[in-house]
């Protein structure tokens, strides 16, 4: 069956990006068909998937949201053989100015999940703000995973998610899971990151056991427009690479997604 997994947060600025577009280049290695969709209007993530020219002919993620729209007409960016893009575009930007309505939520939920059929592995990535995107993309998923940098806004933040979480668990999909928190940019020299996190931990949220240390060459890759784990000879820093691929993989097993290691 195919696993949905959406990467949440309602707080901007902590990476939510990051962790879906590697999340969508993990299953592109272990060879799994894999499907994004960016339901963020700002529509970072089509940026960083798409080719130099995007395709003007693409089925956008807005589309979901319409009382037509028929998941077998769609037509993808096809980044690579087993990886699929929905495109943001600035038809969202519409959508998510839209008065939150349970009617929508539930349509692009359904819709996300007769996508999905066709599909191993989906992972969207949801926005800050338009709260009737990222409530359909939580709604559609099977398991949320929501980074997480330390500081007193973030922590602030993750409460209210976790809030928000509930209420779409309640009024839209009653076997949504949180998967976890990741932690990110962490510095392990900064003394206020390191009682964050023995605060966070305190707090009994649900903590993956993997951190993502602050590194330039996060932002190299991105830059490159790869994951962490791919570039050109002497650009790839193994300590980012192995921490992206355990967090991946830990995120992947707690979805219920099978793997072995990655090529």
């Amino acid at each position: 069956m195919p696993r949905i997994i959406a990467c949440s947060n309602i707080k901007g600025g902590e990476g939510k990006t990051t962790l879906a577009r590697h999340l969508a280049h993990y299953a592109e290695g272990l060879h799994l068909k894999t499907l994004a969709i960016d339901l963020d209007p700002q529509g970072d993530l089509s940026i960083s998937l798409q080719p130099d020219v995007a395709n003007p002919a693409a089925t956008p993620s807005a589309a979901l949201f319409a009382e037509d729209f028929d998941p077998e007409q769609a037509n993808l960016v096809q980044v690579s053989p087993s990886l699929f893009l929905m495109p943001s575009t600035d038809a969202l930007d519409e959508v998510g100015d839209l008065e939150e309505r349970a009617s929508l939520v539930k349509r692009a939920r359904d819709a996300i999940r007769k996508m999905a059929m066709g599909f191993d592995v989906v992972v969207i990535d949801t926005p800050t703000n338009a709260p009737v995107c990222y409530k359909s993309g939580m709604a559609a998923a099977h398991g949320t995973v929501s980074p997480l940098q330390l500081d007193t806004y973030g922590m602030r933040g993750a409460r209210k998610f976790m809030r928000a979480s509930s209420s779409v668990k309640s009024n839209f999909n009653p076997a949504l899971k949180h998967i976890g928190f990741v932690v990110n940019r962490f510095n392990s020299r900064s003394k206020s990151h390191q009682l964050l996190l023995e605060e966070l931990q305190a707090a009994g949220l649900q903590l993956l056991p993997t951190i993502l240390r602050e590194r330039v060459a996060v932002q190299d890759a991105l830059d490159r427009q790869m994951p962490v784990w791919s570039g050109p000879r002497g650009t790839v820093n193994r300590l980012a690479a192995k921490e992206f691929r355990d967090m991946c993989e830990a995120v992947f097993q707690a979805a219920g997604i099978t793997t072995a290691a990655a090529a």
